[in-house]
C-alpha cells in the first residue's frame, strides 16, 4: 500500500515529467522554426526580432486579412520593437492599407516615396520581393529618412514579407528600425546581387553600382569591383580617373587584406578577410570585415566586394 507522501512525491515527478516535456517542445518548436526563417543568418537579437515580428505579420494577414489591421493596432505593443519602429502593409503597386505609425497614410499612394539619397523605398522593397527572394529572403532594403522631431538623416533598415490574404490581394508586409546595427548579412546581400548584376549587364551596369539611389549602397558603404590583378574597376568612392591597384593595400597590422582575398576566391567563390584600420569617429584602431564574391564581367573574371562593421560585443552594444 502506498503512503500518502509516497503518493504526492510520484505526482510531483509526474507533474515535473509534464511540464519538462511541454518545455521541451516547445524550445525545438521554436528552434526548428528560427532554422526555417533563417534567423542564424543574424549577429544581432534585434535584428532577429525584427524578423520574427516581420515573418508572424505576414501570417496574420494570410489568415485574416483585413482583420489583422485591427490586431496590429489593438495590441501595439506585440508589433513593435519601440521607437519608430511599427508594421506597415501596401498593395503591391505602392498604395498603403495600413500603418502603424501614421495612420493617416492609409489609402495613400507611396511608391515613389524618396529618401534624402534618391533612393525610392517601395520600389526597391517590391524588385527584392519579386527578383531577389533567393538573395534577400528577408526583403532588406535600406534608406536615408529623417523621422520626425529630428534634423538630421538617419538610416533606416527594413524588413519585408509577401503575403496573400484571403480575398486574393498580394501585399508586403513589413517593418524597419532606425540605426539599427549593422549585420554582415547585409553586405553579403548587396554583392552577391552585384555580381548578378555584371554577369547580365557587363561594365554598362557601373553607374547602377555606384548610384547612391539604388540598392547597393548601406551606411556610406559602396560595392567595389577589382580585376584579378587588383586594379581597380568600380571605386566607390571618388572616381579620380588614376587606376589604383588595391592588392598592395596594406592596413595597420601590414597585412594585404586584399591579396589575401584574392588569394581565398581561387579556391571559393566568395570570403570573408578581416582589415584593421582607423574609425572614422576617433581614429581608433577597428576591424572590419571585407565580404568577397567571383564574377565574370564581359568574359573576364572579377572580383566584388564591400567593406563592413563586424559584430560589437555584448557590453558595446
Amino acid at each position: 500500500m502506498m503512503t500518502k507522501s509516497r503518493k504526492w512525491a510520484l505526482l510531483s515527478v509526474i507533474f515535473a515529467v509534464i511540464l519538462g516535456g511541454g518545455a521541451g517542445a516547445r524550445f525545438f518548436t521554436l528552434r526548428d522554426k528560427s532554422r526555417r526563417l533563417g534567423l542564424n543568418r543574424y549577429d544581432y537579437r534585434q535584428t532577429r526580432r525584427l524578423v520574427a515580428t516581420a515573418s508572424r505579420a505576414a501570417d496574420r494577414l494570410a489568415e485574416k486579412g483585413d482583420q489583422a489591421f485591427e490586431i496590429f493596432l489593438n495590441n501595439a505593443g506585440e508589433w513593435s520593437l519601440g521607437g519608430f519602429s511599427y508594421l506597415y502593409v501596401y498593395t503591391m503597386d505602392g498604395v498603403n492599407l495600413f500603418h502603424g505609425g501614421y495612420r493617416e497614410l492609409a489609402g495613400k499612394n507611396l511608391i515613389d516615396f524618396t529618401d534624402l539619397l534618391g533612393k525610392k523605398p517601395g520600389r526597391l522593397i517590391i524588385d527584392q520581393l519579386e527578383n531577389h527572394r533567393r538573395s534577400n529572403p528577408h526583403g532588406w532594403i535600406h534608406y536615408l529618412w529623417v523621422p520626425p522631431g529630428f534634423l538630421d538623416g538617419i538610416w533606416k533598415s527594413s524588413c519585408n514579407f509577401l503575403a496573400t490574404m484571403p480575398d486574393g490581394r498580394r501585399v508586403f508586409v513589413g517593418a524597419g528600425i532606425d540605426n539599427l546595427l549593422p549585420e554582415r548579412e547585409f553586405y553579403r546581400i548587396i554583392v552577391d546581387q552585384a555580381c548578378r548584376l555584371l554577369e547580365r549587364e557587363g561594365k554598362s551596369c557601373f553607374p547602377r553600382l555606384q548610384s547612391p539611389a539604388g540598392p547597393f549602397t548601406i551606411h556610406d558603404t559602396g560595392i567595389f569591383v577589382i580585376d584579378r590583378n587588383g586594379t581597380l574597376l568600380s571605386d566607390p568612392g571618388l572616381n579620380l580617373g588614376s587606376p589604383r591597384n588595391l592588392l598592395e593595400y596594406r592596413d595597420l597590422t601590414g597585412n594585404r587584406p586584399l591579396l589575401e582575398l584574392s588569394e581565398k576566391l581561387n579556391s571559393s567563390d566568395s570570403a570573408w578577410v578581416i582589415v584593421l584600420n582607423e574609425e572614422k569617429a576617433s581614429n581608433k584602431p577597428v576591424k572590419k570585415g571585407i565580404y568577397g564574391r567571383r564574377a565574370t564581367m564581359d568574359g573576364e573574371e572579377v572580383i566584388v566586394g564591400a567593406i563592413c562593421p563586424l559584430p560589437r560585443p555584448v557590453w558595446m552594444r
